[in-house]
């Protein structure tokens, strides 16, 4: 099991040439990675931004975000890239591993330092009262363990990008 799974790993780079050499593929991974790549620069540093998202989120990016924001823009792009592939090859449609990793990479900074966690417990405490006196502090979880949190996102999407590599290799056979 182990012997295939790196041998699979070796592989993509060619399952990669696949799906860019096909024009929709690499038009539709270069969409999603500058998307992407927008998204995350303007998301990731609202934790320095006290939650607030748009173009004010430019001035505090650091270079770790940046990076960041590279990886998963194209980690996202070239399984976008993989995905279209695959279903132009006929192959069936997969779950989504690389969208829940995109979702899991943005929780971090939205629920950190913005209203959008605080006015979700108050939604929730609203309905049930006994809600609102746990006195969970997952602001703090998230703040303390932002970088495990953004780890497992990329895990993945990682996980995501393997299994559509594996559909394109085997695609082209």
């Amino acid at each position: 099991m182990m012997a295939a799974t790196i041998q699979n790993i070796v592989k993509m780079p060619v399952a990669i040439r696949f799906a860019l050499a096909d024009r929709r593929a690499r038009v539709w991974g270069a969409a999603t990675f500058l998307i992407g790549l927008g998204f995350y620069l303007l998301v990731l540093p609202a934790t320095d931004t006290g939650g607030a998202i748009g173009l004010v989120s430019l001035r505090f990016l650091t270079l770790g975000e940046v990076g960041l924001a590279l990886i998963m823009a194209t980690l996202l792009g070239l399984t976008t890239a993989l995905g279209i592939y695959g279903l132009r090859q006929g192959a069936p449609a997969t779950s989504g591993k690389t969208i829940l990793g995109a979702i899991v990479a943005i929780v971090p900074t939205l629920l950190c330092c913005s209203p959008i966690l605080p006015l979700g417990i108050a939604a929730i405490a609203s309905v049930l009262p006994a809600a609102g006196t746990l006195g969970l502090p997952i602001q703090g979880f998230i703040a303390t363990h932002e970088a495990w949190i953004y780890a497992i996102a990329i895990a993945f999407m990682a996980w995501g990008f393997y299994a559509n590599a594996r559909r394109a290799l085997y695609c082209a056979c």
